[in-house]
């Protein structure tokens, strides 16, 4: 015959954690200079595999002559935590991942199992109780790591509303705002797919004049420096807030006494290469003319091709939910007083 059957417990083991009391009986009947069971109780593991039932040892007494033990009880608290994080996999050498956490409460305390006194044994000097309590099968957690395929609708899902456009955002503004990552920004275009209508375009927009070639060594080929050929000079002044800005000549004669002339490289019509006195060789950036256009055209990658791992084959994405629940043991006597355990106690569901 099954032992609750026999023992005449009255099992409120719900499996869901749904539809069950949530208000704690100990809060109720607190009342200070009251004597209350004393409770410690262990639990068999910390972890358990969602569904599955975790085993606990209770251990329990009461001072109070006038009462009996009535029952004991499990309650548990649910909390959740999610972490949501893409990783850029276009460039060469820029490293950027995005990553959004949360915890939070998503299920209050709540009754989970009752158990009545005759199940417990007494050892001498206190009552234990051998016994364990259900989790729901509703909590296993979730992974979704690197997919071969992206799914849009899945990602939807699990990332916030506003994360693509944000990573997008960030990428771009590092790959244009400055000359940090130049070399980047030209792994970028002269290996993704851009079509010769977004090159014409996107020239349009902004009054400039892009090459069309859309093959990556052509492309490679066309945006090139030549440090054998100066082609002209230019010198920095700096104004009362410390940035500096470059005036471009064609000659040394042209630059004004007070200031210090460079050389100007041959290069592609869109970048300013130059000697630098503070790198001792040339430095590179994208001329201010041609800043819009590269901004916009960066503009057109989609997220999925941002995080697309081409070595693996795989879209660089990681999600992952887990729950944890944090239960309670509590006693009732046959006054309706309760006394519980006070250490925290945690078990991560798998």
């Amino acid at each position: 015959m099954n032992l609750y059957k026999k023992s005449g417990i009255f099992a409120i083991a719900l499996l869901a954690f749904s539809s069950c009391a949530v208000h704690d009986l100990f809060e109720e009947n607190l009342e200070l200079g009251q004597v209350l069971p004393t409770v410690t109780w262990e639990l068999g593991s910390s972890v358990c595999r969602a569904g599955s039932d975790v085993t606990f040892l209770g251990k329990y007494y009461t001072t109070n002559t006038d009462v009996e033990i009535s029952h004991s009880e499990v309650w548990a608290m649910v909390t959740r935590s999610q972490s949501a994080a893409a990783t850029l996999r276009l460039t060469s050498s820029l490293s950027y991942t995005k990553t959004v956490t949360s915890s939070d409460t998503v299920r209050s305390s709540q009754l989970i199992q009752s158990y009545d006194h005759s199940l417990a044994t007494w050892n001498g000097y206190e009552y234990e109780l051998n016994a364990s309590f259900p989790t729901s099968q509703t909590l296993i957690p979730v992974s979704w790591v690197n997919p071969a395929e992206f799914d849009s609708e899945r990602f939807d899902l699990y990332y916030p509303e506003t994360f693509k456009a944000e990573f997008n955002e960030t990428v771009v503004n590092y790959l244009t705002a400055d000359s940090t990552y130049y070399n980047d920004l030209r792994h970028v275009y002269c290996n993704y797919d851009f079509t010769a209508e977004q090159f014409q375009t996107i020239s349009a927009n902004n009054g400039v004049t892009f090459p069309t070639e859309t093959a990556t060594d052509m492309k490679s080929d066309l945006w090139y420096t030549n440090l054998e050929n100066v082609v002209g000079y230019y010198y920095n002044t700096i104004d009362e807030n410390g940035v500096a800005t470059s005036h471009e000549v064609a000659s040394l004669e042209d630059v004004p006494a007070e200031y210090t002339g460079y050389e100007v490289y041959e290069s592609s019509p869109w970048v300013f290469c130059r000697y630098s006195d503070d790198t001792g060789g040339a430095i590179y950036s994208i001329r201010d003319a041609y800043k819009p256009f590269f901004k916009e055209l960066m503009e057109q990658i989609p997220f999925e091709d941002w995080i697309f791992n081409s070595v693996d084959n795989v879209y660089s994405v990681e999600f992952t939910r887990s729950y944890t629940l944090i239960p309670q043991f509590k006693v009732v006597d046959t006054n309706g007083k309760v006394g519980m355990a006070t250490d925290e106690k945690t078990v991560q569901l798998n």
